[in-house]
């Protein structure tokens, strides 16, 4: 008997008793299984007890108790816990629960994907919520570009923190701006937690190399090997307190690395700018809390003459001493000349390869506890459309069925075992259930999945908020106390900026109900805002940056806004025809960029310093000179993206062509001189 065969039978058995099995009967009744020395079957059966448990059954022992001159005692499944109720789940909670996990699954780098696959079929089968949410899931997109193998490190990661598990990983750290090159190391990691911050994964845990807690950037980590010995017992327990959101956010925000002791920095921020203290620096008046003033001067940089530093005087110099080094460069002929750039092609993005699952059984038996009650509820369903149903091949559902006709409870005669077919058209039908009628319960890592997935779709949306509420109520006491840990340590969502949730989530209703907006839009952040008559088509966090989409009227164009750049929305009172549903292949690109046809090469020049770093984030488009300084070609119809990235790297990059652009930076450095002799 193969081991997913056993486990069936042994929930079949404990689902059906009306009184706990004792360790004896159960060798009686299973001799193949657990038979033999006594010890040996005692360790199989707490292994089986613990993978049940990790799948949601609430297998538990009962010690021996006298009743009615008999000793009661042994193992049993609380009927009550082990299905899931309907949740009564309203329509509209129904949409928010599958447009998010639609949204999410979209991704295709989410850590819990199977987890939250599995959660939204057992909802549901326990209800009637399964054509629901379509709508909502057609206006939402959530893009992760980058590494295809991210997923299945990711996949490896969460299940490390979730079942608190050591790891090995290779780790390339990346090159600093001073020429420091990258280097690889091999670490041994307690992984605390994993959040999306900064445009980025990040693991959070306690390494044990340097003997501290550390931020791993997902991507730079070459590979995952988890812990094998004793895979049910954990290795190690958080920091109290511990909050992976919070880490990883601070490990986002260079100003936040602990440096040096926090001080406070005063900004001043241009005329029409204000919005950018909420927006960027997450404060609400001009007062920052800063422990790393190098971390915070390319920031500053970055936005030009619309931020400047006030206080104190040794921040501000640092500022200015690097825009005068820009203006120096910029005031030098350029030699060499740039090389007549050609414009990339557009970076085709290979498909992520299917990673092998190495837990391929383990998924099998969480799939089989789900085909019963599936097919129970429509009887004589036909098996494609079961199979599509569950997310499986054809073929692969009807082995499935094989399987689960050797199910049962011993003494396995045929009325003892479940009783489920495929006839000669293909329908299926259930005549013997043996327990198995409805989906088992959720287990706390498909409950988190779906709080990740909804928490990332809509976190301020009140449907969103009681759904959660009426399916994390439902979870056993053990199950619940899980969740609450996990929910700390587990944060995969992109919160909107302060200052635009409701602007997102206006923007979010209107493309599901095709009305026409107004937008105010600052897409330079100067305040010289001008309306836009908007069709919106849905909404895109794309690498943690949220855009809207749609079809702009008076340019009669397809356009995408960011929408930290929108300052109002109103809507115009008139609707238009569904544009039809956002197509995820198309935006699975590095850059949200579609070329226009007016779009013209600029040419970055990095320093020697800055070299290692431009040659591996850009690739073939950079050009190392004979002096080790670093060509690199991008194309933009404006020059505002290449004044702002030459201004980021500190003097560290200038411009070297065209003119114009080259005039646009030297523009925007003098500016920012010239602001910041008002401070002085």
């Amino acid at each position: 008997m193969e081991k997913t065969e056993r486990l069936l039978d042994l929930v079949a058995l404990l689902l059906d008793a009306r009184e706990p099995v004792s360790f004896a009967e159960l060798r009686d009744l299973f001799p193949d299984e657990y038979g033999g020395p006594r010890g040996a079957a005692e360790r199989k059966l707490e292994r089986d007890k613990a993978e049940l448990l990790e799948l949601g059954v609430p297998i538990e022992y009962v010690d021996p108790q006298r009743l009615d001159e008999r000793e009661l005692g042994g193992y049993r499944i609380d009927r009550k816990s082990f299905f899931l109720p309907d949740p009564k789940l309203l329509p509209e909670e129904s949409a928010a629960l599958y447009s998010a996990g639609a949204a999410a699954l979209a991704t295709r780098d989410f850590p819990f994907s199977q987890d939250l696959q599995h959660a939204l079929r057992k909802i549901s089968l326990a209800g009637d919520t399964h054509a629901v949410g379509s709508a909502a899931a057609r206006r939402l997109l959530v893009v992760r570009p980058g590494d295809p193998g991210r997923a299945q490190k990711l996949r490896a990661l969460g299940e490390a923190v979730a079942r608190r598990k050591r790891v090995h990983i290779r780790y390339e750290s990346p090159p600093n701006l001073e020429g420091k090159p990258g280097k690889r190391s091999e670490r041994d990691v307690d992984p605390w937690g994993l959040a999306f911050r900064g445009r980025a994964w990040r693991l959070v845990g306690w390494c044990h190399e340097k003997r501290e807690q550390r931020v791993f950037l997902v991507d730079r980590i070459e590979s995952v090997e988890i812990n094998a010995q004793k895979p049910h017992t954990p290795d190690f327990e958080p920091a109290e307190g511990f909050d992976a959101a919070v880490e990883a956010d601070r490990s986002s925000k260079p100003w936040r690395w602990a440096h040096h002791a926090p001080e406070e920095v005063t900004l001043r921020f241009a005329p029409g700018s204000e919005a950018i203290a909420e927006r960027v620096f997450g404060i609400g008046d001009r007062t920052l809390t800063v422990s790393n003033i190098d971390g915070l001067v390319p920031e500053i940089l970055s936005l030009g003459d619309r931020v400047l530093v006030e206080s104190p005087a040794s921040a501000r110099d640092k500022v200015r001493g690097a825009l005068e080094r820009i203006l120096l460069a910029l005031q030098r002929p350029v030699e060499p000349e740039p090389e007549p750039a050609r414009l990339p092609a557009q970076e085709e993005r290979s498909e992520p390869r299917q990673a092998a699952e190495q837990d391929g059984k383990r998924e099998r038996l969480r799939r089989l506890l789900l085909i019963v009650p599936a097919a129970r509820r429509r009887p004589g369903i036909k098996l494609p459309e079961l199979a599509l149903e569950l997310g499986l091949e054809a073929e692969e559902l009807r082995e499935d069925i094989d399987l689960l006709g050797l199910v049962g409870r011993p003494p396995f005669s045929p009325d003892d075992l479940i009783d489920i077919s495929v006839d000669e058209r293909d329908r299926v039908s259930v005549t013997l259930d043996q327990s198995f009628s409805r989906p088992p319960q959720l287990t706390p890592l498909e409950a988190l999945a779906l709080a990740a997935a909804a928490l990332e779709a809509a976190p301020a949306d009140p449907a969103v908020a009681s759904a959660l509420a009426k399916l994390t109520r439902n979870l056993t006491p053990k199950a619940r106390q899980l969740y609450a840990q996990l929910a700390q340590r587990i944060a995969g969502s992109t919160p909107a900026p302060r200052g635009v949730r409701s602007i997102l989530a206006q923007l979010r209703s209107a493309a599901e109900q095709h009305r026409e907006l107004a937008l105010e839009y600052d897409k330079e952040g100067r305040g010289a805002a001008g309306e836009r008559i908007f069709r919106p088509q849905g909404v895109i966090d794309h690498g943690g940056v949220w855009y809207v989409i749609g079809h702009d009227v008076g340019r009669g164009a397809e356009r995408t806004f960011r929408v930290d750049r929108i300052l109002s929305v109103r809507e115009t009172g008139q609707t238009f025809p569904d544009p039809g549903p956002l197509d995820p292949a198309r935006f699975q690109r590095e850059q949200l960029f579609f070329p226009s046809g007016h779009e013209h090469a600029i040419t970055l020049r990095f320093s020697p310093a800055a070299a290692a770093w431009a040659l591996q984030r850009y690739g073939s488009r950079a050009r190392q000179l004979q002096d080790g300084r670093v060509d690199v070609s991008i194309e933009s119809a404006g020059t505002g993206y290449a004044v702002q990235l030459a201004l980021s790297l500190a003097g560290e990059a200038e411009i070297a062509g065209p003119q114009h652009a080259r005039e646009a930076l030297r523009d925007e450095v003098e500016r920012a001189l010239r602001r910041s002799q008002e401070i002085i």
